[in-house]
């Protein structure tokens, strides 16, 4: 009689209750916090925007000089425009990480004294190339729905 490859067994399911018991993330408010700064280890993915205060003020100029480009209308409109430029902002972002890996290795060469491929790995090419990808498709998403919304709105 064949098993049908739909259907969990009660002994796996117990097996995954067991195992779901041993990987229930951080417990303590120190794990916790280190927990959630796990996405700011490249900076890409984190969910703060800037890091400091010197950022900060860039980050404003660029999100003022958005919002009196697009001048946003409705609160859909802001934030949509507020997402554009955290788009942007991470692009930016990922651009210098790419530079400071870059010039990691190239420290690396020149403290070896020796000649050495100064290009990154082609993991870190292609995790870049795969954010960009990602970060490119969410701008032009994100301007063609506010340019929608804007062309809705001059119709009404």
């Amino acid at each position: 009689m064949e098993k049908d490859q739909g259907m969990t067994s009660e002994r796996q399911r117990a097996a995954n209750r067991r195992n779901a018991q041993l990987s229930t993330g951080p417990r303590t408010p120190e794990g916790r916090a280190i927990s959630s700064r796990n996405s700011q280890q490249h900076g890409v993915l984190s969910q703060r925007v800037t890091t400091d205060v010197e950022e900060n003020e860039i980050y404003e100029r660029m999100l003022n000089s958005f919002m009196a480009e697009y001048g946003p209308r409705s609160e859909t409109e802001i934030l949509l425009v507020e997402r554009l430029a955290n788009l942007f902002w991470r692009e930016r972002r990922l651009i210098q990480t790419e530079r400071s890996q870059l010039s990691l290795q190239q420290d690396d060469v020149f403290a070896a004294g020796k000649a050495k491929d100064q290009s990154l790995t082609l993991t870190d090419q292609l995790l870049i190339g795969r954010y960009q990808t990602m970060l490119t498709n969410q701008i032009n998403i994100t301007i063609a729905q506010i340019e929608r919304l804007m062309q809705r709105e001059a119709v009404d």
